[in-house]
Formats: structure tokens, sequence, C-alpha cells
């Protein structure tokens, strides 16, 4: 296997982890707060936060979105109009699809407000999310998304981005047959073959426990042996740079508490050695491209090893449960 390139976080997502931990740092200093809650004549920041994006039918299509001084917006819904670019990312677009976006919150960093029925802005309120819709996207190229969203205050607001569409998907997409990976698990550990951390990042002392055992004592090749389904998540919860992983990780341990007898759950950490950047090989099965490679994410795999369902980065878990309750 080469020497991998995975990209820990794409910009967006950078950008939206920092506002998600602005809230919670401490100190004396005095720290510039935002002044209003959304100017009414400035555009509003949309930030892409998919991964591997490609032609097809109800593809999912996730954004951040931010007032000009990068506070957040929240709850509600907005709408997504996208335009066909071509080859170039400018020009005039040819309007494609218009749809409307629903808010999902980024699981356990949800928005301590009670929702609102329009779009809130997050003004010195932790809390993280994107809003999620499901679009057709008919040819490979560049594409405009122009969003609309009607806030809390009585205003509506606009802000507009550009993305690239690939000719087809370079992560394993649903109807694909899952990779039979014999990922690293707790038998690796007690066997001394690997340390904690090879398996959970969380576990970071070498005498460490690997955390949430129920997520790492089964490989995804023998629970597929036995006709399981399995929810595979892929991620790296202590040095993923958006922070999302983390409590991705740790709220999945407690779905899976749920599901046990309907599916197992396999968490796969993305880092075999961190600091020598070498990725386990069964994390490199799963979400290595030539480019380089995102997470988190989470794939359902139904007992036929056939995959149902995946989710880029965000997850939306009440989808993942009503899909496992239809097991």
């Amino acid at each position: 296997m080469r020497r991998p390139a995975l990209r820990r976080a794409p910009a967006a997502l950078a950008a939206l982890a920092l506002i998600a931990t602005a809230c919670a740092t401490g100190g004396d200093d005095p720290v510039d707060e935002p002044t209003d809650a959304a100017a009414p004549d400035e555009p509003l920041a949309i930030l892409i936060a998919s991964y591997d994006i490609a032609v097809g039918e109800d593809r999912r299509l996730l954004a951040g979105i931010l007032t000009g001084d990068a506070v957040q917006l929240a709850f509600g819904e907005a709408t997504f109009e996208l335009g066909y670019l071509g080859d170039e990312a400018a020009g005039e677009a040819e309007l494609v699809d218009d749809v409307t976006a629903r808010y999902l919150p980024v699981l356990g960093l949800e928005p301590e407000i009670e929702p609102t029925e329009r779009a809130t802005v997050l003004v010195g309120e932790p809390g993280t999310g994107v809003y999620e819709a499901a679009v057709d996207l008919p040819e490979p190229g560049w594409y405009g998304l122009r969003v609309s969203i009607d806030l809390d205050d009585g205003t509506t607001r606009q802000g507009q981005a550009t993305f690239e569409v690939l000719p087809e998907t370079e992560v394993h997409d649903v109807g694909d047959e899952a990779p039979r990976s014999e990922n690293l698990t707790i038998a690796d550990v007690e066997a001394g073959e690997v340390p904690p951390v090879a398996v959970d990042s969380r576990a970071q002392g070498e005498d460490d426990e690997v955390p949430d055992a129920l997520l790492h004592d089964s490989t995804i090749a023998a629970s597929l042996d036995e006709g399981m389904p399995v929810v595979v998540i892929l991620s790296t919860p202590t040095y993923c740079v958006s922070t999302f992983c983390g409590p991705l990780t740790s709220e999945l341990a407690t779905v899976a508490e749920r599901y046990e007898d309907v599916a197992d759950f396999v968490h796969i950490e993305v880092w075999r050695d961190f600091e020598a950047t070498e990725l386990n090989e069964a994390a490199a099965e799963w979400i290595q491209t030539e480019a380089g490679g995102n997470e988190p994410w989470v794939f359902l795999v139904d007992g036929d090893g056939i995959i149902q369902a995946r989710w880029d980065n965000v997850l939306d878990v009440d989808d993942l449960e009503s899909r496992l309750a239809a097991l």
C-alpha cells in the first residue's frame, strides 16, 4: 500500500469546527463577539460540507450556512437552487434542480437552545450543524449553489457557492459490494500485536483500554460471514481536525447498544500510527482515494455484504435508526 495521503478535514469542515469550538474557549482576554445576528444586505457564507459528490439522482448535498462574521445558522429550512456551470467554476448557470434542505445537527454537538421554525443565528450559542438535501446531478463538472433561507427575525437571506461533481464516486457507493475487511479489534491488542491506539485513537496510553468495546469486538469479514448486517464507522476520534469524529463515535456506541441484536457495529480507527502517517489497512480499503481521503464516514451494509446507505461527514442518525428498525 502506498504512503497514505488522507485529508483529515476539508477547509469547509475545518471552518465549521473552529466555529463550533470557539464558544468553549476560556481565558481572561476579551474576545470580540459577533455584534449583529445577520446584516440584511450582507450575503451569507455557504460552505460545501459533502465528500465525494458524483453524478446521479438523489445525491446527498450538505452545506454549512454562516453570516458574514462567521456565525452559524441553525434550524428551519433552506432552499437550494443548483445551476450547471460546465467545465469551469464561473459563468452563467443553467438551473437543474430546486429543492428544500433541512437542518441536520452534528451528532453530539447539537445546539443547546430550543429549535425554531425559521432559521436562528447562533450568536453566543454553542452548536454545529449543516443543511442537507437530496439533489439530482445529471452531468459531471462545476455547479453553482444558491441558498435562500428565512430567518426568525423576518428577513430572507441568500448566499452562493460552487462545487465540483465527479463522473463517478471514488468511495464505495450504495449498491456496491462492501470490502470484507479484517479490521483490528480488541483481540489484536490482547494478543500484543498492536497498541490500543491503533484500534481507537482515544486509547492514548500504552495500557489504556480500548473504549466502547461493542464497536471493537468483531471484524467486518466475520460479521458478514455470519450473515449479520454491519454499521461501519470510519473515524479518528482524537485526531479528527473537524472535532466531529469523537462525538460521532461515542454516540454510535449508544446506538449500538440499542440495535446489537439487529446489526454489528464496527469502528475502524483511521490511523494505525498517526505520527508516522500510517493508515490502518482496513480504513484505506474503505476511504482511501488517489487524491487522499476524508472522514468521518458511516456505512450500512446488509447481511449479503451490499452497501445499503452511506453518510459522509455528518450522520443522519434518525435515518440510520429507521433503516435499522426496518431490518
